[in-house]
């Protein structure tokens, strides 16, 4: 009965909060929802980067090395939110500018905040990546903010933890009302970290299982951007990584996924300009 009772309680609150998520997950001219979501994605950034690993510091030519991929990283950069907002015309309203910026830490990777801000890991300057393919590689960072998929992962977090924090709560209640009325503050603790962790795993397997699709629409948007100024996708596609059983990290991963969806989209000749929604 309790089981039926929370199922219940969790459609109802689903059903309930589901406008306001979409009103969040659509934030174009909602400049309260967008910036809470594009602080909650910045701090979400900030303590992402905390758990990876720093490069060293540069040394002699390095260091020149380093400046001149910095500057390579900035041009192409501003190249790119040129083309954006010239596809995008709407865009401007929510993201008025973007910033890149290239910081230190070891792993070949990018990560983006709703509010535009592209950044770069000094590892990806390994990769040794031609110009054609480093843009590639930072419009498809700009594809999840125009596709507004951070805001979308915060939408999904606040229903699932509302879920939990009202689904549990309620189970409290009914063990407090049981004959184990004595172990009420054990009952409370398990409850807390019961609604805690069904919260976390629960926003994890919701995000995983939008990934594959944002992915996608990041690369139809990075697509787009890189039509629109006119770049020989070829040349793009034969400056990615090749695809390698090896590669261990998930951004290497999604980014080999990418290229090989960029191979059959060239192979269709299929080069408009659909834009994604934003």
């Amino acid at each position: 009965m309790i089981e039926i009772l929370l199922k219940a309680l969790a459609i109802f609150i689903m059903l309930t909060l589901s406008p306001f998520a979409l009103g969040i997950a659509n934030a174009e001219g909602n400049g309260l929802t967008h910036s809470i979501s594009a602080a909650y994605s910045d701090v979400d950034m900030q303590l992402g980067l905390i758990t990876q690993k720093n490069a060293r510091a540069c040394i002699e030519d390095e260091c020149i090395a380093q400046q001149q991929f910095d500057e390579r990283v900035l041009v192409l950069g501003e190249r790119l939110a040129l083309a954006a907002y010239a596809v995008y015309p709407d865009l401007k309203k929510r993201i008025p500018s973007f910033e890149f910026k290239v910081i230190n830490k070891v792993a070949a990777a990018t990560t983006s905040t709703a509010n535009g801000r592209i950044v770069v890991y000094r590892g990806l300057q390994q990769l040794a990546l031609a110009d054609e393919a480093l843009s590639y590689v930072l419009a498809r960072e700009m594809g999840h903010v125009i596709g507004q998929h951070h805001t979308q992962n915060f939408a999904t977090k606040l229903i699932i933890t509302a879920i939990a924090s009202v689904a549990f709560p309620a189970l409290a209640i009914v063990s407090a009302s049981s004959t184990a009325a004595q172990a009420s503050t054990a009952t409370t603790a398990i409850t807390s970290a019961a609604s805690s962790l069904t919260s976390f795993v629960g926003t994890e397997v919701a995000i995983k299982k939008a990934k594959p699709n944002q992915l996608a629409e990041s690369d139809r948007i990075a697509l787009n951007l890189m039509v629109y100024q006119g770049y020989d996708m070829e040349m793009v596609l034969a400056g990615l990584p090749a695809a390698d059983e090896t590669t261990t990290t998930a951004w290497l991963k999604e980014l080999q996924t990418s290229s090989m969806n960029l191979e059959k989209v060239i192979h269709s000749q299929v080069f408009d300009l659909a834009q994604a929604p934003i």
